[in-house]
């Protein structure tokens, strides 16, 4: 549908598949990152429940407990709204068929969008997180996970071409430990109010730096595939998995920067403004 961009201007050139045009190949590369990133997280966080009920050694079970505790708010809320983001982008994908009922993805939008609702909104989950969640033995469980993003940042640096995503991710990691002290010292302040007001803003940039952690470590494993020699069938597999990676790192992590600078001025807008304020004329 529509002219290649190369020969937008030749008015005999052909129509071509939509897949085609820059801006449907960004929304689908957007999804596809989130949904690749966001099954790794949901993997992640079952094998640690799976640790947890299998290990015998105290230390051990600790050290699980503590991380299905953080990541179960993360994983419920951030990946129940970044799933329902990835319907809507697939709306827009099919332009205005998207909003038929003649192609199922906007039956599948309003199915996703109840998982955003239901045993807690996203709210909540993000409130749970930032009151009772980061805070776990004096912050010891949420640098816990950090080193574990240090880990797999540490192993794509032996791959030249992950490098300068494993430093764009660290950067965002340090960043992220940032608002967490800061939020936290703020939480236990009288300013409480105005942070829990960015409680589900954190939650997001922290599901964000995870998105490129997991995407990270995808891409490690399918650069060590690729120099093994992967298989002719496989070899499309494992570059997508490179570039997802870029893509969200390079594109995605940025724009959390700015979000995590704008938790970390800690705005009090929603709660200085009176009620009536949020009326119309």
């Amino acid at each position: 549908q529509g002219r290649d961009l190369e020969k937008f201007a030749d008015r005999e050139a052909p129509q071509v598949p939509i897949i085609n045009h820059p801006d449907v190949r960004r929304m689908l590369l957007w999804m596809k990152a989130h949904v690749e990133g966001m099954r790794s997280f949901a993997y992640y966080t079952v094998r640690c429940f799976d640790k947890l009920a299998n290990t015998e050694k105290a230390e051990e079970k600790e050290h699980y407990q503590g991380l299905v505790d953080l990541l179960t708010p993360l994983v419920k809320a951030y990946c129940s709204q970044r799933g329902f983001d990835v319907c809507i982008e697939a709306i827009q994908v099919y332009g205005g068929y998207g909003y038929t009922q003649e192609y199922p993805v906007e039956q599948i939008a309003r199915d996703c969008k109840i998982t955003s609702l239901y045993e807690g909104t996203d709210g909540i989950q993000a409130m749970d997180l930032l009151a009772r969640k980061l805070g776990m033995k004096k912050g010891k469980v949420f640098l816990e996970f950090l080193e574990k993003i240090q880990k797999t940042i540490a192993h794509a640096r032996k791959h030249e071409a992950l490098v300068p995503m494993a430093d764009r991710l660290e950067a965002a990691m340090n960043t992220l430990g940032e608002s967490a002290i800061h939020l936290g010292r703020k939480a236990m302040s009288p300013e409480f109010k105005k942070t829990f007001a960015h409680a589900f803003p954190f939650l997001e940039v922290m599901g964000d730096v995870t998105m490129g952690w997991m995407l990270l470590w995808r891409a490690a494993v399918a650069s060590e595939k690729l120099q093994e020699g992967a298989k002719k069938k496989d070899v499309g597999f494992y570059e997508g998995q490179l570039q997802s990676a870029k893509f969200f790192i390079n594109t995605v992590l940025p724009v959390t920067h700015g979000k995590m600078a704008s938790i970390q001025d800690l705005d009090g807008s929603a709660i200085e403004i009176e009620d009536v304020g949020f009326g119309g004329v």
